[in-house]
């Protein structure tokens, strides 16, 4: 093989890992903003481990629990599930490279009452970490993965004293 080829197949390798990349993370995404249950529901594969909506004082609280993800992802997933209740307030946490990302987001209807930035800030010491964001849209991150559950079970506290 000569130096030309050899560059031409790195090219054709590292496209095709960028494309199976993007590929992988709209698969995950699917998965997550579904639903699903069972084995294709299982965190390992992107999917809620912890995904359900809930009642808390009136408002719809979707939430998910999801692994490696990025933020952009999760960004996505968490407008699609928002788009799906109408109203309410949306959490997803996901844990990537032992670290934690939170994603919060409230629809338009709720942001006088509810700010996303307010919920993000109570979660987020929980697992070691800080954010915060605009009443609609907050993001957190966090350095102590083995607490996620113990954040999780927090929501809805959290909303429920928020609302209060």
């Amino acid at each position: 093989m000569n130096p030309n080829q050899a560059v031409e197949a790195i090219d054709r390798l590292q496209a095709d890992t960028k494309r199976l990349t993007r590929e992988l993370t709209q698969l995950k995404m699917k998965v997550a903003t579904g639903g699903s249950r069972g084995a294709a529901g299982d965190a390992s594969a992107g999917g809620s481990q912890d995904g359900d909506t809930v009642d808390v004082a009136g408002v719809r609280l979707a939430r998910r629990k999801l692994s490696d993800l990025d933020k952009d992802a999760l960004r996505g997933v968490a407008d699609s599930l928002k788009a799906q209740i109408k109203s309410g307030i949306v959490v997803l946490a996901s844990t990537s490279d032992g670290k934690v990302q939170i994603v919060v987001a409230v629809t338009p209807d709720l942001t006088a009452r509810i700010k996303a930035g307010q919920i993000v800030k109570e979660l987020a010491p929980i697992v070691g970490g800080a954010g915060g964001g605009r009443p609609d849209f907050a993001e957190a991150g966090g350095k102590q993965p083995e607490k996620i559950d113990e954040m999780l079970a927090a929501r809805e506290a959290v909303v429920a004293k928020l609302l209060g």
